[in-house]
């Protein structure tokens, strides 16, 4: 017997049964805008444009982990999306979320948020796609600052896909996403910094952001170019061995199947 836990904020209460129901609706409708380990979709339901994602299902551990121990994606997606927004972080709103559970285990979990309709990411502007690039990411450099780290918000999934990014009348507003994996607590110089450190981008634009960022915090800027790039080279070896340790996996499996 599948069991249903779900929750819908007090200020969408009349979307409460389409959120329960999502299980049912989100594989035949909708129009989908991402899908690879996860899907997101989009639906109008009324007068609401709204953001689906549907997580996918979980390793066996997790399964239980997610139930019993931490939440799902999904919930934690909710409950920051909520704590963001009293911080007066900008996110979009978050309408509800939905988990599945069966025998015990977390099966599907849908996390629901109004759709912000972004002009594009900051993947775009990381790429030199978009003009006015470099105050862009000045601005988005005091964002971080201005709203995460002096909020003590540590967001641990900071990729360049997840900055949406609008113009409006001259003034950029950025939105963050993908909320699930958040640290909260006192974030120093160091910290902060290295909060940059999943951009993969030339060394040009680390420096630029180093230097920015040196500049709010008013530390050495040279200091603080040499520590991102740091960052930066630690983490694509870290990403370099957990590619190597997967594709060893998988030729061993690859292996075994052949020789079956």
């Amino acid at each position: 017997m599948v069991k249903k836990r779900f929750e819908v904020a007090p200020a969408y209460a009349e979307l409460k049964a389409w959120v329960g129901e999502l299980n049912s609706t989100f594989t035949n409708s909708g129009i989908s805008i991402f899908k690879s380990r996860n899907e997101v979709k989009i639906f109008t339901v009324g007068s609401y444009q709204l953001n689906v994602k549907s997580f996918k299902i979980p390793n066996l551990i997790n399964q239980v982990v997610y139930v019993y121990f931490r939440g799902s994606k999904a919930e934690r997606s909710f409950r920051y999306a909520q704590k963001l927004h009293e911080l007066g972080v900008n996110t979009p709103a978050a309408v509800g979320f939905l988990d599945l559970v069966e025998v015990g285990l977390l099966k599907q979990s849908y996390y629901v948020s109004l759709h912000f309709n972004a002009d594009y990411t900051l993947r775009e502007v990381l790429n030199y796609k978009v003009d006015n690039r470099e105050e862009i990411l000045r601005q988005w450099v005091i964002f971080t600052f201005e709203k995460l780290h002096k909020n003590e918000i540590f967001h641990l999934d900071y990729s360049p896909g997840n900055t949406l990014i609008r113009c409006e009348n001259g003034i950029y507003q950025f939105q963050i996403v993908d909320l699930n994996r958040m640290n909260f607590g006192s974030i120093n110089f160091v910290k902060g910094l290295s909060n940059f450190r999943q951009l993969d981008t030339d060394i040009e634009t680390l420096e630029l952001i180093a230097k920015q960022y040196a500049l709010i915090c008013e530390q050495d800027q040279a200091n603080a170019t040499n520590l991102l790039l740091e960052f930066d080279q630690k983490n694509k070896s870290s990403r370099k061995f957990k590619s190597d340790v997967k594709q060893f996996f998988r030729s061993i499996i690859g292996y075994k199947s052949s020789e079956e």
